[in-house]
């Protein structure tokens, strides 16, 4: 993979097949391991997660949930999201670039979260996993994977139970 950064260099691939990248700007070190390549339209199905792994509370949970619905239309049309222990997925045909998406909707559940608590500090990892959706038959997977990962998770009988799981135009949809 070629850096176009002369202050980058690309590793060993990891269990990813992708390399981590190593730059250094103005005596920032940083690594990132994912590529986040946008084609220009389409569905995709995105995972984030806490930092280190830290449990989510009810009220969290809540407050993702909610900043979600409130991009929706905006930066994207969601489609489908589950927020389960320390980690979201969604569902969605972006409106903006993932990376402004990611960060409107990080930033301001991090600082929402931290308000609350008192605190301060990272909340979520810096990166996360993007897979663009190629058919049909990929969506309805991914819809499935979302819906029954609460089950599966133990943290709900029934997806219809379970109150951070929404589906567009079928599941919590108050819209």
């Amino acid at each position: 993979m070629q850096i176009f950064n002369n202050n980058c260099e690309s590793k060993t691939p990891r269990r990813t097949g992708v390399s981590p990248v190593y730059c250094m700007e103005q005596d920032k070190q940083w690594e990132r391991h994912l590529p986040h390549f946008q084609t220009s339209e389409g569905y995709y199905f995105i995972t984030f997660v806490t930092h280190n792994r830290k449990t989510l509370l009810p009220f969290q949970k809540d407050i993702i949930l909610n900043a979600l619905h409130f991009l929706d239309d905006k930066k994207y049309v969601l489609h489908a999201a589950v927020i389960l222990d320390d980690h979201a997925h969604i569902l969605i045909d972006p409106r903006d670039s993932l990376s402004k998406i990611m960060h409107s909707l990080k930033s301001f559940t991090a600082h929402e979260m931290n308000k609350a608590l008192n605190k301060r500090g990272k909340f979520w990892q810096d990166e996360s996993m993007d897979k663009v959706i190629r058919s049909e038959k990929e969506f309805i997977e991914k819809i499935t994977y979302i819906v029954n990962n609460p089950i599966k998770a133990q943290l709900s009988k029934k997806h219809t139970d379970y109150k951070w799981l929404y589906v567009k135009d079928w599941l919590n949809d108050n819209k």
